[in-house]
């Protein structure tokens, strides 16, 4: 025969027994919420990662077509440098090469250069400042990046 002792101790244990399970279901609730959290904001920013380096992408972009043409730093702003190109420098960029724009804006033509003054070339050179910037607009982000870029001009408009 059973006491009624025995009982009621095999109803605190269930009592016990579904307070610990509802806390544990509760930390796992917590856990998935918060890893949910984490992996969207990993997202954004692998988002804002990826729209800074296609900017940047295209600020490269820009500035070698000093050297493979057409040169973009020809003492005129330019709008839109990349356009027109048969060989598209930005065609690996995982949004295609239309989500970045590029301009040049002339700032300085014809200004001093930052040369040491024992050169004797220094009347015959003057240096013409430029502005690059560069936007990507992607899906989930957006970035802006700007350059400066100096050109140096052989002959001096003032002799």
């Amino acid at each position: 025969m059973k006491s009624r002792s025995g009982v009621r101790q095999q109803g605190v244990a269930m009592v016990v027994a579904l307070i610990l399970l509802t806390v544990l279901a509760l930390i796992g609730i917590y856990g998935a919420a918060t890893g949910s959290l984490e992996l969207r904001m990993s997202r954004n920013m692998q988002d804002a990662y990826d729209s800074f380096q296609s900017a940047e992408a295209g600020i490269a972009a820009v500035v070698s077509l000093a050297r493979l043409g057409p040169d973009p730093f020809v003492g005129v702003d330019k709008d839109a440098p990349l356009d027109g190109l048969d060989d598209d420098p930005l065609l690996q960029l995982n949004d295609g090469p239309d989500s970045v724009t590029a301009s040049v804006e002339l700032i300085l033509l014809g200004a001093v250069c930052p040369r040491s003054e024992l050169a004797s070339s220094t009347d015959l050179i003057v240096c013409d400042h430029y502005r690059v910037e560069a936007e990507h607009v992607g899906e989930n982000a957006r970035a802006t990046v700007d350059q400066g870029v100096v050109k140096s001009v052989i002959g001096n408009a003032t002799l």
